[in-house]
């Protein structure tokens, strides 16, 4: 992993922007790496049981590898939520990221199982290695989406503090085909959109999921572009 940014002023003034940007609409940010808390509050929100990724109960979820965020609309009610785990990868996404996700899930008792083994063979998963920052659990309320702009700010606001904490080679995430196509995807940070990068036996895919995964990702160099992108717009 890269030990420093190349513009550390340009990013604390754009996750400060990001900030105001929430106060503006009414929106408190909070962060933390307490994942008891986290199950409690997805529970009550989406009434359905957090990720294998994000239980404490079968993966180590310390201040030092995962944090969530929420927004609440004027300091009472939670309208968004999303988190963020670091795992160092030795060999590369492709060949890792099945085999870590399902055993997730064999610990929690849950048996999924995949259609394909790995990605394409020229997918860009087989060059990303070291640490690497899965994104998960993002959810953004109706009462929040009403406000466009805020769906823009808030993933890409947990993407950077993620940098600023970890400095990892990549952000990561899976997601729907709807997703990318609607362009959430772009909108949301991620510099490129893979169409099966996993997928799974339709009898056996796990809760939530699509047959077929889409990847997002966010390397390096493109978090310190959106640093400097977002930065160039500030006065």
């Amino acid at each position: 992993m890269t030990t420093c940014l190349t513009d550390p002023l340009g990013a604390a003034r754009v996750v400060v922007h990001m900030l105001d940007k929430a106060e503006e609409f009414g929106l408190t940010i909070t962060c933390s790496s307490d994942f008891d808390d986290f199950i409690e509050v997805r529970q009550s929100k989406r009434g359905t049981a957090v990720s294998p990724m994000f239980d404490p109960s079968i993966t180590q979820l310390d201040n030092s590898r995962a944090f969530w965020m929420m927004a609440k609309l004027n300091g009472t009610d939670v309208v968004s939520l999303q988190a963020f785990r670091l795992d160092i990868v030795h060999t590369n996404l492709a060949e890792w990221a099945l085999g870590w996700m399902a055993g997730l899930y064999i610990k929690r008792q849950e048996l999924v199982m995949p259609s394909s083994i790995e990605p394409p063979e020229h997918s860009r998963s087989r060059f990303l290695k070291g640490g690497l920052v899965y994104h998960g659990e993002a959810w953004i309320d109706n009462k929040a989406m009403k406000k466009r702009e805020w769906f823009d700010h808030f993933l890409k606001l947990g993407m950077l503090i993620a940098l600023v904490k970890w400095h990892p080679d990549a952000v990561w995430a899976l997601t729907s085909k709807a997703f990318v196509t609607h362009g959430h995807a772009a909108r949301g940070g991620y510099a490129l959109q893979e169409r099966g990068f996993l997928k799974w036996h339709d009898e056996w895919q796990p809760a939530g999921a699509e047959p077929t995964e889409w990847l997002m990702l966010a390397e390096r160099t493109h978090l310190e572009f959106m640093i400097a992108e977002e930065a160039s717009k500030l006065p």
